[in-house]
C-alpha cells in the first residue's frame, strides 16, 4: 500500500503529458547603444572613449572578433580614425582556435547583480584632419537574436552573427586664454612664501589639454599638477608660488618671470603670463606705499613708514628731517607761491613736487610709479592701472580700461562688445557659431541646435533619435524612409538555432522537456541532497 501510495501520483502526472512540452534554448543576445560619440579633440591627438558591450540573455555571448572601419572622413585623413586594440577586449582564458593564446571573449549571461556581463570596450579615436569622422565597429558573436551573419575577418569561410555600432568623433581647433597676463606679487620679506592666481580658460569646442607650464625662475613655480584635460567651458586656477630668496648685500631679491604652456592649442602656446615680485619699478602694487600717503618706495618717498615725509611735503626747518624728500635736512622753507621747479605751477596751485618739472596738475601720467598728475593717483590712466574699478588693469588682460563691465572675468552679454576680452563678440548669440559646425542660429537655414556640433543644415542623419539635418525629420534616410538611418543596425528577432527543438509530449520519455524526466530529476536531487 505504500509502494502504491506513491506510485499513483506518477501515474496521474504520465496521464496528464502535453505535446506542447518543447525545449527552449538560452537566448545569447549582445547589446549596445546605436551609437557613441568620441568628441571633439585636435588634429593628431588621440582620445580614448568608451563602447559599452551587454550581455542580456539567459546564456554566455562569445565575441569573437572586431573591427572597425571609416565611413566618413574629412579630406585629407590618413589611416583610420577609429583604433581597437585585441587586447582591449580578448582574454578570460577564452582560446578559439585552440593555440594557447587569448582571441576572443566570453560575456557572461545577465546578471543584474554582477559586472560579468558587460564590457567597458575602450576605443581611440585618432583624428588626422580637420573636420567631422563616421566610423562603423563590427562585432561577430555567438549571438541568436541578431539575423545578419557574415565570415570571421580571418577565417571568411566560418560565419557567425555580427552586430554593428555607429562611431562618430570631430577634430577641430582648441582655443585657450589665460588671464591676467602680468601678474604683480608686489613687495615681500626675504624667507616668505607668497603666491597668485593665473586662470585659465578653454574657450573653444575642443578638449584642451595642457601637458607643461614652465616658469623661468629658480625662486617662482606654479603648483598645478600637469597634464591638466579641460572640456569645453572649462576653467582651471593655477596657483604661482614665489618662495622670497634671502636678501643680498641688505637688499631682497626681485623676481622677474615668465609663464609659458605648452598644449595642444596654439593659441595658448602663443601666450604667456608675466610674474614680477619685489620689483618696484615695474609695479604699482599697494604693497610699495607702506604709509598710505599716495607715494611709493620707488616714486621718491624717501621714508614710507611715516605719511608727513614724501615730495609733495613742505620743508620745515629745525626738525632734522628731510620732509620732501630732495635730499637737504632743514633747508630754508621756499614760499609756496614760489615756482620752484619752473614747470609753471606752485605749490599753492597744486604742484605736488615742485622740485620736479614733470608733476604738475594735469601733467600726462607715465607708468613709473610716480604722481605726475598731482591727483594722488600714482600711474592712473596707464596701463598699468585699474582706471574703470572692475578689478583688471590693462596690463592684466583688461580690453576696455574704460568700461567696468568688460574684464577677462566678466560674463559675456548679447550686447556687441566683447565682455569678457576672449576676442568673440557676443559667444552664445545667435550671430556666433557657438559648437563650431559652420552654422549659426542667424544663418539661412538655420542651425536648429547650436550647441552640438552634429546639428546643423544638410548634416549626416545619424541614428540618434535627434534631427541632425534639422529639416524636422528624425532618423530618416536619404529619401526620406522612417528609420533609415539606422539601416546599418541588424534585424534582432529569434533566431532559428539547428537543433534546439526537442520531440514533444510523452515521446520524450525520461527527457529533460518530459513531465517524467522532471519528476526523475526532482526525485535524484532529492536523493543527493539526503546522501549529505
Amino acid at each position: 500500500m505504500l509502494l502504491l501510495g506513491h506510485v499513483t501520483p506518477l501515474i496521474l502526472y504520465l496521464a496528464a503529458c502535453s505535446n506542447d512540452v518543447t525545449y527552449v534554448p538560452a537566448s545569447r543576445v549582445l547589446d549596445s547603444y546605436s551609437y557613441v560619440d568620441a568628441g571633439v579633440i585636435a588634429v593628431d591627438d588621440r582620445q580614448s572613449f568608451t563602447v559599452p558591450l551587454f550581455s542580456r540573455g539567459s546564456g554566455p555571448v562569445t565575441v569573437f572578433a572586431m573591427t572597425t572601419e571609416d565611413v566618413r572622413a574629412p579630406a585629407g585623413a590618413g589611416a583610420g580614425a577609429f583604433i581597437v586594440h585585441p587586447e582591449a577586449w580578448t582574454g578570460s582564458g577564452c582560446d578559439k582556435d585552440g593555440d594557447g593564446a587569448d582571441d576572443c571573449l566570453e560575456l557572461a549571461s545577465y546578471d543584474d547583480d554582477s559586472d560579468g556581463d558587460t564590457l567597458a570596450l575602450p576605443v581611440i579615436f585618432a583624428p588626422t584632419a580637420l573636420g567631422a569622422y563616421e566610423g562603423l565597429l563590427t562585432i561577430w558573436s555567438n549571438d541568436t537574436e541578431s539575423t545578419a551573419r557574415e565570415g570571421l575577418p580571418d577565417d571568411p569561410a566560418t560565419k557567425q552573427t555580427i552586430w554593428r555600432i555607429q562611431l562618430r568623433g570631430r577634430a577641430g581647433v582648441p582655443c585657450a586664454r589665460v588671464w591676467p597676463t602680468f601678474l604683480d606679487l608686489g613687495s615681500r620679506p626675504s624667507g616668505g612664501e607668497f603666491s597668485g592666481t593665473v586662470h585659465l580658460e578653454n574657450c573653444g569646442v575642443v578638449s584642451l589639454v595642457v601637458s607643461a607650464i614652465h616658469v623661468e625662475a629658480p625662486d617662482v613655480n606654479a603648483t598645478s599638477s600637469v597634464p591638466l584635460y579641460l572640456l569645453p567651458g572649462g576653467t582651471e586656477d593655477i596657483r604661482v608660488a614665489w618662495h622670497v630668496p634671502a636678501e643680498v648685500d641688505g637688499q631682497v631679491v626681485p623676481t622677474d618671470a615668465q609663464m609659458t604652456f605648452t598644449s595642444n592649442a596654439a593659441s595658448l602656446e602663443a601666450q604667456q603670463v608675466a610674474i614680477i615680485g619685489n620689483l618696484c619699478s615695474e609695479s604699482i602694487d599697494r604693497t610699495w606705499d607702506a604709509d598710505l600717503d599716495g607715494w611709493s618706495t620707488c616714486g621718491g618717498d624717501c621714508d614710507d613708514g611715516n605719511r608727513t615725509i614724501n615730495p609733495s611735503q613742505a620743508e620745515r626747518a629745525g626738525t632734522g628731517r628731510d620732509e620732501n624728500c630732495d635730499g637737504a635736512i632743514d633747508e630754508a622753507a621756499n614760499p609756496v607761491t614760489v615756482d620752484d621747479d619752473g614747470d609753471g605751477v606752485t605749490e599753492l596751485e597744486g604742484d605736488c613736487d615742485d622740485g620736479d618739472a614733470t608733476n604738475w596738475p594735469g601733467a600726462v601720467e607715465i607708468a613709473d610709479g610716480v604722481d605726475q598728475g598731482c591727483d594722488g593717483v600714482i600711474d592712473n590712466d596707464t596701463e598699468r592701472f585699474d582706471d574703470d574699478g572692475d578689478g583688471w588693469s590693462e596690463r592684466e588682460g583688461d580690453c576696455d580700461d574704460s568700461n567696468r563691465f568688460v574684464s577677462p572675468a566678466a560674463p559675456e552679454t548679447p550686447d556687441g562688445v566683447d565682455n569678457d576680452c576672449d576676442g568673440i563678440v557676443d559667444e552664445g548669440g545667435v550671430n556666433v557659431d557657438d559648437d563650431g559646425d559652420g552654422f549659426t542660429e542667424r544663418d539661412s537655414p538655420d542651425d536648429c541646435d547650436d550647441h552640438d556640433p552634429w546639428a546643423y543644415p544638410d548634416a549626416t542623419e545619424f541614428c540618434d533619435a535627434y534631427d541632425n539635418d534639422c529639416d524636422g525629420l528624425v532618423d530618416e534616410g536619404p529619401d526620406g524612409a522612417a528609420e533609415g538611418a539606422c539601416a546599418f543596425i541588424p534585424t534582432r528577432e529569434v533566431a532559428e538555432v539547428p537543433g534546439t527543438e526537442k520531440p514533444a509530449g510523452c515521446a520524450a520519455f525520461g527527457g529533460a522537456g518530459s513531465v517524467l524526466g522532471m519528476l526523475l530529476a526532482a526525485t535524484g536531487l532529492a536523493a543527493r541532497r539526503r546522501a549529505r
